[in-house]
């Protein structure tokens, strides 16, 4: 059988010069895509970091009324909220006893937080206790393990993410002391 004469099924083309550029830019296109979506989803997750959390009107008048419970006699929320009905700095720290991220940040709150223990009220929030669900939802919780910090005078920061003993102390330092 000469070449001039194989069957129809025997014989390959190659692709065509469009179809070879549109796969071309359809790679190319998917690949901007994927990359702006990975910048925005970074834009998003840095931008909870250390910046001003609530107003404290909003808090001082979503605190939800606490319940007496029979394992611990205050409720988070209700130890939020003397704190600052005395004029006091608070740090809100929620976590969860299985997320090792925090695990290893309740470690730095029990190392750091001693130091100012006389200073500042330590609001410990678990979240996987349904009663903290209103105290997570007004602080506006999206990611364990948080910080938020009130100062004496109500302004508010927040840290998303592990911090180191130093860092933490600063933060402290810094956010409710005013140091």
């Amino acid at each position: 059988m000469s070449p001039k004469h194989k069957p129809a099924a025997l014989t390959r083309q190659a692709p065509s010069a469009k179809a070879t550029a549109a796969k071309s830019n359809w790679i190319i296109s998917t690949l901007v895509i994927a990359s702006i979506a990975v910048v925005i989803l970074g834009i998003i997750l840095l931008k909870d970091r250390q910046q001003p959390a609530v107003a404290l009107s909003a808090v001082k008048s979503s605190i939800p009324a606490g319940v007496t419970d029979p394992v611990r006699s205050v409720l988070p929320a209700d130890q939020l909220r003397e704190a600052l009905a005395q004029g006091r700095p608070a740090v809100v720290f929620m976590h969860s006893t299985s997320c090792q991220s925090c695990i290893d940040m309740m470690k730095v709150v029990d190392q750091v937080h001693p130091e100012f223990a006389g200073q500042v009220t330590l609001v410990d929030v678990d979240v996987h206790d349904d009663a903290n669900g209103p105290l997570m939802q007004m602080l506006g919780l999206r990611y364990i393990p948080t910080v938020v910090v009130f100062n004496s005078q109500g302004q508010t920061w927040q840290n998303v993410g592990l911090m180191k003993p130093d860092a933490f102390r600063a933060f402290l330092r810094q956010h409710a002391l005013g140091n």
